[in-house]
């Protein structure tokens, strides 16, 4: 005997493209739905018919619960022992996503302790999978990852390049681009010094917002301000996406994916260098706060982070770096030297910014090794720390 899907309530992890063609469809099957995306806004949910709500929330108020996320470091082992612990008695999960998303050790002891009623998947951490032990229980369906494999959807695919070829030798622009439109080669030779840290402004500026970004805002200073800026702008924006879509984005998408998550992109343009011969400063606005960035390429030294806020610094946007945010007192730079030092932590570079004397401060890091969550607990308990955020770069 199975169970019905009316009332029920739908759990989704990740309300990008698919997550939200599921969503349409639980709906028509009269089912309850909240999703957690890091991009989905309450006003965005509330448009669909769905409840946003955090990751734990949609764990503990799902009875089925569905993965619709890429498979980066943030959402590897998702689902682990924890978030079954969080679950309803009886839950069932699906994973037609990423392998590795679910943790199968764990999702396997859930079917045993009867936690989880069952598990539909289609995706599985090593592949081609055999003899694996969740394919011995009952509780569990397995399919191939079929993707477009149908008819229909293979002649779909062969009608959209068709039109596409067609829309080009008719002079009108492709729907489905692979390449870029080509830049003129005096123009690339300018800008694609600065490919490199563009790239890396959007990286490090998305490690430190904690919300969905509703805006992206570049400001190109300098003789940049005469250039073409376009394939920067893509550039950044991938920095800024990948975090959390991961390898999914490219150049090409970027653009397309910012606008499906609702993200306002402006482009500005300014003579005004502050001492800089070019500068790449970069804003991200979310519900709540405002974080920008800014860099330049140093002649001779390379691409370098120079401001973070309101706090001049001078780093190089490469490898593991910590930023921590404390007050301005005797003893602080001290205390996280020391507490790095007990995890075997080295530290390369230290750069120090404040607002003023006494006043907050932050400490930019570059170590040797990556800082795991356990270290940076042990820094946010120190006398006079604020936040400490780790970014690998």
């Amino acid at each position: 005997m199975g169970v019905e899907l009316k009332n029920k309530t739908l759990g989704i992890v990740g309300l990008g493209r698919i997550g939200a063609e599921v969503a349409t469809r639980a709906k028509g099957q009269r089912m309850n739905v909240i999703a957690y995306d890091p991009f989905l806004t309450e006003e965005k949910a509330e448009n669909m018919g769905i409840e946003c709500g955090t990751i734990e929330e949609v764990l503990k108020a799902a009875d089925f619960i569905t993965v619709h996320t890429p498979l980066l470091k943030e959402t590897k082992h998702l689902i682990n022992q924890d978030a079954f612990d969080l679950m309803k008695d009886s839950v069932r999960v699906i994973n037609c996503a990423r392998g590795g998303i679910i943790d199968e050790d764990a999702l396997y002891e859930a079917i045993m302790a009867k936690k989880v009623a069952g598990a539909a998947l289609d995706v599985f951490e090593e592949e081609p999978i055999s003899n694996h032990k969740l394919l011995e229980l009952p509780e569990v369906i397995a399919t191939p990852h079929l993707g477009a494999s149908t008819v229909e959807a293979q002649e779909n695919v062969a009608i959209d390049v068709s039109r596409d070829v067609v829309n080009i030798l008719s002079g009108g622009v492709p729907q489905n681009p692979v390449n870029l439109p080509a830049v003129p080669q005096d123009i690339m030779s300018e800008i694609e010094p600065y490919f490199h840290l563009s790239e890396k402004l959007g990286a490090f500026l998305a490690r430190l917002v904690e919300e969905a970004a509703e805006e992206i805002n570049i400001y190109y200073a300098g003789e940049l301000s005469e250039l073409e800026v376009a394939p920067l702008t893509r550039n950044t924006v991938k920095g800024v996406l990948k975090r959390y879509l991961g390898d999914h984005v490219n150049d090409v998408n970027a653009a397309y994916l910012a606008e499906k998550k609702s993200i306002i992109i402006n482009e500005n343009k300014t003579s005004t260098t502050k001492g800089f011969t070019n500068l790449i400063t970069v804003e991200v606005k979310t519900k709540s706060e405002t974080r920008k960035v800014a860099g330049t390429l140093l002649n001779g030294y390379g691409a370098r982070i120079i401001k973070v806020d309101n706090y001049r610094v001078d780093v190089i946007p490469e490898g593991h770096m910590v930023l921590v945010h404390h007050k301005d007192q005797p003893g602080a730079i001290g205390r996280v030297g020391t507490t790095l030092a007990k995890d075997n932590i080295n530290i390369a570079t230290m750069q120090v910014g404040r607002s003023d004397v006494g006043g907050d401060a932050i400490m930019m890091l570059t170590v040797d090794k990556q800082v795991e969550q356990t270290g940076l607990e042990l820094l946010k308990e120190l006398e006079d720390i604020y936040k400490v955020t780790a970014v690998t770069l």
